[in-house]
């Protein structure tokens, strides 16, 4: 029985899930949810994303590169933690302030503190991912919220290189080819 994975009908963090599971070739259910159909099953999806690598060979090689992988992952997130009252104003959720107050709060300082970091951590790697090893999770983790928050501040994200070439690499991986050309269009 394939995995089911459900999840809103946006990418946001449930977009890093379905491209490890493409990447790995592996048989899925993907509901897109209402907010009326909408009932959590597993909330979390940083443990999703753990799963998934340890599953599919994906969590890094040996224990140290496995925590550093991990550390990525927690300062990526801690970013979007951030970053979040911008995002959700995107998208309708936050109606406190104006998009351009909440980008120059939120967005704007969050980004030229957290990114160059990213970008350290992606030159210091012996690969062109974030693990010497080569590919992770952490990697469609990183170069799908910097594809979709690209996006929305293509101007500010042009200082940053080296994380859209790191996401062209990831989205360019041949295995996820027939998911993009179709994956639905939506908002994040």
């Amino acid at each position: 029985m394939p995995m089911k994975l459900q999840y809103l009908s946006i990418r946001y963090l449930a977009e890093p899930a379905r491209l490890i599971l493409y990447y790995a070739n592996e048989a899925f259910e993907d509901e897109r949810l209402t907010q009326e159909t909408w009932e959590p099953q597993i909330a979390q999806s940083m443990a999703i994303y753990h799963y998934l690598a340890r599953r599919f060979g994906l969590a890094g090689k040996g224990e140290i590169e496995v925590a550093k992988v991990e550390a990525v992952g927690e300062y990526f997130r801690e970013m979007m933690n951030k970053i979040l009252p911008y995002l959700l104003f995107l998208v309708g959720k936050n109606t406190e302030g104006t998009k351009e107050g909440n980008y120059a709060k939120f967005f704007e300082p969050t980004v030229k503190q957290y990114l160059p970091v990213l970008v350290k951590l992606l030159k210091q790697s012996k690969s062109e991912f974030f693990a010497d090893s080569g590919l992770t999770w952490v990697d469609f983790l990183v170069a799908e919220y910097f594809d979709s928050i690209n996006g929305h501040a293509r101007e500010l994200l042009k200082n940053y290189p080296e994380l859209l070439e790191h996401s062209k690499k990831v989205h360019s991986l041949p295995q996820l080819q027939k998911y993009l050309s179709t994956r639905p269009a939506t908002p994040w």
